[in-house]
């Protein structure tokens, strides 16, 4: 007899809170969030159409407020805009002439992204560029978090059917993840570093 996950269990019975939650996580976060949601839609919790579209939706939604956060109000306060300008002003310049490869690059960074935008934001870059370049690097980004979480889950779910190895899998699956992210995060850090002394 197996042991069941109460979460996951939850999850199964109020899919609308699953949803809800993505969405809500997609504006606030970012890769973990979507890496998780994909892992879960390919164990069967979500429905893949359904969870493509809130997670996509959640992470345009969310990079738009970042946007607005820092245009209208990061300005206003300084401890965090001395917090924005820490994380962001190195790639002040990389923002404004690559504005696309910055931001892509920086969806990978943890931390970092959400100060860039507002970054963009507090720079008053024009909001209709700002759209089409942050489409293109949700384009690239989603694609590439949402099939790590998804394929993964196929290797490892289908080994045993039980809700407690689902949750077992997706620990170490995001172990793994985190692992990954923060060899990417080094190597974009270590790129941008470079361009700088350029």
């Amino acid at each position: 007899m197996h042991m069941h996950s109460l979460f996951l269990s939850y999850l199964l019975l109020w899919k609308p809170l699953g949803y809800t939650l993505t969405f809500l996580g997609m504006v606030v976060e970012g890769d973990a969030m979507l890496f998780t949601v994909a892992f879960l839609t390919s164990s069967g919790f979500f429905d893949t159409g359904d969870m493509l579209a809130i997670a996509s939706i959640g992470v345009f939604v969310g990079d738009i407020l970042w946007y607005f956060l820092g245009k209208k109000y990061i300005p206003k306060y300084p401890k965090i805009k001395h917090w924005v300008d820490r994380f962001a002003k190195p790639v002040d310049r990389h923002l404004m002439d690559r504005p696309f490869r910055t931001i892509l690059l920086t969806k990978f960074i943890y931390g970092v992204h959400h100060a860039v935008l507002m970054r963009a934001g507090m720079f008053e870059m024009d909001f209709r560029k700002f759209i089409k370049t942050d489409l293109l690097a949700i384009a690239v980004w989603f694609p590439f978090i949402w099939s790590l979480g998804f394929f993964g889950s196929v290797s490892l779910i289908y080994m045993r059917k039980s809700l407690r190895f689902a949750e077992v899998s997706l620990l170490v699956a995001l172990l793994l993840f985190f692992l990954i992210e923060h060899l990417v995060k080094k190597s974009v850090e270590k790129s941008l570093m470079e361009k700088n002394k350029d």
